[in-house]
């Protein structure tokens, strides 16, 4: 049977190309050494070295056999640090999933500085709702998502850390008489048509819209659901309706829309974006996202 160690001892002897100072180089003595070499040459049919009393030299058959032993224990090399980078995180690969609000702050932070640390691990990265996130963390499809917390339904399966705050501002057409104010209370927007995040796509955000207006005194007047950023901002813009939107998303410019700050001071305008993963998951790749999530906001716990 051919193992590295025997494809050691061929090599040593032909680079050598003597089996006293081959053996002394493989750490064996002459005789087992010149033995392995004759069972190798049985086990492929074939000579690979050409021997007298004064000097050693490798068949046409061994010189190609040299290369393929060169190339084995490359392989051989390859194979055992992949699986050493495995275990330690440094390969492998990671399914994300993130919402559309995280990908205009700390999502594209998080997955850049994993990219500098892990660049072996090969990511893939998906937006979609927390209700597909949560579902497809529990199938095993997905291995982390990015997500607003608390969860809108029980998950016991799943682990959550939140990693960065935020505050609901109000999004309206840059022409809405209220958008060149420099803070608008809650209810100023009583008469307001709102579009919200889908119900059923997106629930933690659409009871977070019912829960701020009632607060304030009033329900919402909903007229459009939308389930991505991008088209609560392109209705916004339309002039069709106004929003609550997180903080982060004020990096989003579009000419036509303005984002004003709340001057309410209610919790219930509060945001935490959240990684959520499965409990036991053993992958090294998550538990190195996670490390250096934990890295860049020291101050979440």
């Amino acid at each position: 049977m051919i193992n590295s160690r025997v494809l050691r001892q061929f090599i040593a002897v032909a680079e050598e190309l003597h089996y006293g100072r081959a053996a002394l180089r493989a750490g064996i003595a002459q005789s087992p050494l010149s033995q392995a070499i004759q069972k190798l040459e049985a086990h492929l049919g074939t000579p690979l070295f050409v021997r007298n009393k004064r000097s050693v030299a490798l068949t046409p058959a061994g010189t190609v056999f040299l290369e393929e032993a060169y190339q084995w224990l490359r392989y051989e090399e390859v194979a055992i640090q992949r699986t050493r980078g495995a275990s330690s995180g440094e390969t492998g690969q990671l399914s994300i999933g993130f919402i559309g609000s995280v990908g205009y702050g700390f999502m594209p932070e998080l997955i850049n500085r994993f990219r500098q640390e892990f660049p072996q691990v090969l990511l893939r990265v998906v937006e979609m709702t927390t209700k597909d996130q949560l579902e497809q963390i529990q199938g095993r499809a997905l291995d982390v998502g990015m997500l607003r917390t608390p969860l809108p339904v029980a998950a016991p399966q799943i682990r959550t850390r939140a990693y960065q705050r935020d505050r609901l501002v109000v999004a309206l057409s840059a022409s809405h008489p209220l958008a060149r104010r420099k803070r608008i209370a809650l209810r100023q927007l009583a008469g307001e048509s709102f579009v919200s995040f889908s119900r059923e796509k997106v629930p933690a955000a659409h009871a977070q819209l019912i829960a701020v207006c009632g607060a304030a005194g009033f329900y919402p007047s909903i007229e459009q659901e939308c389930s991505q950023v991008a088209s609560v901002i392109c209705l916004i813009a339309a002039g069709l309706s106004v929003a609550l939107v997180s903080g982060n998303l004020t990096s989003l410019i579009h000419p036509k829309v303005s984002y004003v700050p709340i001057s309410d001071q209610t919790p219930y305008l509060d945001q935490e974006v959240s990684l959520a993963w499965r409990e036991n998951d053993s992958n090294p790749a998550l538990h190195a996202l996670l490390d250096v999530a934990r890295a860049i906001t020291p101050a979440s716990g």
